[in-house]
């Protein structure tokens, strides 16, 4: 039997399931609010912590009836099995991981890594159905960043790039290459500083059989840290570059 669908989804817009549909919280406010008690749920989210992530600067004066106004509004869309309980000077969202899409991303991205090296196989399928919950290649997309959503969502897409150098990590030692290189490329097309992503890609096009694409896309990492950080990749690119070319030379 297939699993439920989460009620909340954090990974693309930020949504409710309510019955059968799912729909877009109203207001740019009550979602940031969620997706701020989501990225810490069953912890106290601070008042404080909560103001940082709605306004820029100094919070206006009406900052704490506002803040009251936008949880009494998440409150009539939430799940009624859900918790949206209030303690001194914070808020706690309380969840199970099935409850929502960025916990059972976590967890299915666990149980994929542990068993990259023994059986690739598996976890490749655990690591893609990680990756099937995403909606967007952003989590909460289209939320202004701020305070706590700047910070923790950075890590959220920062996991997502992780978890498809994970796949093509277990493609390549699944003896599919050219798998692996198509999960690689999303992986540098999204953040081209990613060192790792690029080992794959040159791996996979020494694999292949292709020395002068093998040395395109060494290039194409050098050009990459050139322009963003003025520098090259760290060695170890340039000694698997090189020692790649050897090989197919011999």
């Amino acid at each position: 039997m297939a699993e439920p669908d989460p009620v909340y989804r954090l990974l693309g817009p930020v949504e409710v399931r309510v019955g059968e549909g799912r729909q877009p919280l109203k207001g740019g406010k009550p979602r940031i609010v969620l997706a701020a008690l989501l990225l810490r749920a069953n912890r106290v989210v601070s008042l404080d912590t909560l103001s940082e992530a709605l306004w820029d600067g100094e919070p206006p004066r009406s900052a704490l009836p506002n803040l009251r106004s936008y949880v009494h509004q998440l409150r009539r869309s939430l799940c009624a099995a859900t918790s949206l309980i209030g303690h001194p000077g914070g808020y706690e969202l309380r969840l199970t991981r099935q409850d929502s899409d960025h916990l059972l991303f976590a967890e299915f991205a666990r149980q994929g890594r542990e068993v990259l090296a023994s059986n690739p196989l598996r976890a490749v399928l655990l690591l893609r159905r990680a990756l099937e919950l995403w909606r967007s290649e952003q989590a909460a997309a289209g939320l202004a960043r701020r305070g706590i959503l700047d910070q923790e969502l950075a890590i959220l897409d920062g996991e997502r790039l992780r978890v498809l150098e994970d796949v093509a990590t277990a493609w390549f030692a699944l003896g599919e290459p050219r798998q692996a290189l198509d999960s690689a490329w999303r992986v540098v097309s999204n953040d081209p500083l990613r060192v790792r992503a690029w080992e794959v890609v040159l791996r996979a096009h020494h694999r292949l059989g292709e020395p002068g694409r093998l040395t395109e896309s060494y290039q194409m990492a050098r050009v990459a840290f050139r322009e963003e950080l003025g520098r090259d990749p760290d060695e170890g690119l340039s000694l698997l570059h090189e020692r790649l070319l050897a090989r197919r030379a011999g």
